[in-house]
């Protein structure tokens, strides 16, 4: 069978401590507000200080232009000391620290001093899953420097290829990337998904052992399977769709070719795999089809079809790709936008929804999606892309999206545990 990724090449599983495996947020920066303001007498909002999430204090007080750094230091540790009570480790850390300790070896990248990883660490005492801990002052330059890493892999006598780091920030991912390193991001702890275009992502801490053991290559070991499967999906719609004599007499010998391809790797008979493998006729079963929701200030981003309605980004789902995989595809393709697929919303009998009327069932999922990065390119399924207003939405193509199924995916993004609504 395929090898799986906790087989493969990562022996080390390397942390970050702030927004990764504690949650500091709150603490650092109320008490660094308070600092800036006793040194400054400026009055900051706490979004306007989220820049230092990640990034060594000194680098921090430097860019809002303190000067005497060691003076502000001990103000800033003065207020955590008064917010301490409101940093905790991040639910499902621990057990998952215990699982992976089994069969990994697990180390620490901070962007903290020795004397903050003692005070503001320890006390957890977590600090005996952990074999290896660089801190700030153990690397030549700091995190997004690849120096961390990079003295991490020194110390270890190991390889980047032996290394998935896992953090919650840009600095992380930057550090990791320059040092050739793969990357996790902690969507549990992460404030933007944005520029991040991490290996893998983790909504919660749990899913790091989940993904480690996802076959993420099935077809590697044989992939005339996947070749097969394919060719006859490319005949299957093809004989579906032609109208034309010839054209069907090819797709006919595709299926044919298929089903030889599968027999000739399982080493069944041919007409065995025919009746198992080439049965279908037409689409006798629902189709499946996604459809993502990408919001930006309070407004959800719709793609303009060559009929000039308006579509959230989606489509049919390929063969081979899952949900997530097939939104993420869907809307590159459709909004030029590279996403990260994060919750499901719905999942809807289209009929009960949408008219027309179809003489096929469809399933519609509804997949809550967060921006990477990219642009909208105009390309031959869409000439526009706009964020709109719940009360301001253009003429939609109701085939595919009503307004009630956008006002869904409002109230999906507002809510804060919403189950996932389903016929």
């Amino acid at each position: 069978m395929c090898e799986k990724l906790g087989k493969m090449r990562q022996k080390h599983i390397v942390f970050d401590i702030d927004g990764t495996l504690i949650d500091t947020e709150s603490a650092l920066l109320k008490s660094l507000r308070e600092t800036v303001f006793e040194l400054t007498q400026k009055e900051i909002e706490l979004d306007d200080l989220k820049f230092a999430l990640g990034i060594p204090g000194e680098v921090t007080l430097k860019r809002l232009g303190i000067e005497n750094i060691a003076e502000a230091g001990k103000i800033w540790h003065k207020y955590q000391d008064k917010y301490s009570h409101e940093i905790v480790v991040f639910n499902g850390i621990k057990s998952i620290l215990e699982e992976l300790q089994k069969e990994y070896l697990l180390g620490i990248i901070t962007s903290k001093t020795r004397q903050e990883y003692a005070a503001d660490f320890l006390p957890f005492q977590l600090s005996g899953y952990f074999e290896t801990v660089i801190c700030v002052e153990d690397s030549a330059l700091p995190k997004p420097s690849a120096d961390p890493i990079l003295e991490y892999i020194k110390r270890t006598n190991t390889e980047p290829n032996d290394i998935l780091y896992i953090g919650d920030s840009v600095y992380d991912y930057q550090c990791a990337n320059n040092a050739g390193v793969k990357f996790g991001l902690a969507l549990w702890g992460c404030n933007s998904v944005k520029h991040i275009y991490a290996d893998y992502f983790f909504k919660t801490p749990g899913d790091i052992r989940y993904v480690l053991n996802l076959n993420q290559h099935p077809f590697e070991v044989n992939p005339w399977l996947k070749w097969a499967m394919e060719l006859q999906f490319i005949a299957q719609a093809g004989i579906t769709y032609t109208k034309d004599q010839f054209d069907m007499e090819r797709f006919e010998r595709l299926r044919e070719i298929s089903a030889e391809m599968v027999s000739a790797g399982a080493k069944v008979p041919v007409g065995f795999v025919k009746d198992v493998f080439c049965n279908e006729i037409g689409f006798q079963t629902p189709k499946l089809e996604t459809r993502a929701a990408i919001f930006k200030d309070d407004k959800i981003l719709l793609v303009k079809e060559n009929n000039g309605t308006w579509s959230m980004p989606g489509g049919w789902v390929d063969v081979l790709e899952s949900i997530k995989s097939n939104t993420i595809k869907e809307v590159k393709e459709e909004a030029g936008l590279d996403v990260v697929a994060t919750k499901l919303i719905a999942l809807q009998d289209r009929n009960k929804h949408n008219l027309p009327l179809y003489a096929y069932g469809i399933c519609k999922a509804f997949v809550l999606c967060e921006i990477i990065g990219g642009e909208f390119i105009p390309n031959s399924e869409t000439t526009e892309s706009a964020f709109w207003g719940i009360n301001e939405l253009p003429d939609l193509a109701t085939d595919k999206n009503n307004e009630q199924q956008i006002r869904m995916c409002f109230d999906a993004l507002h809510a804060e545990n919403r189950e996932v609504v389903f016929d």
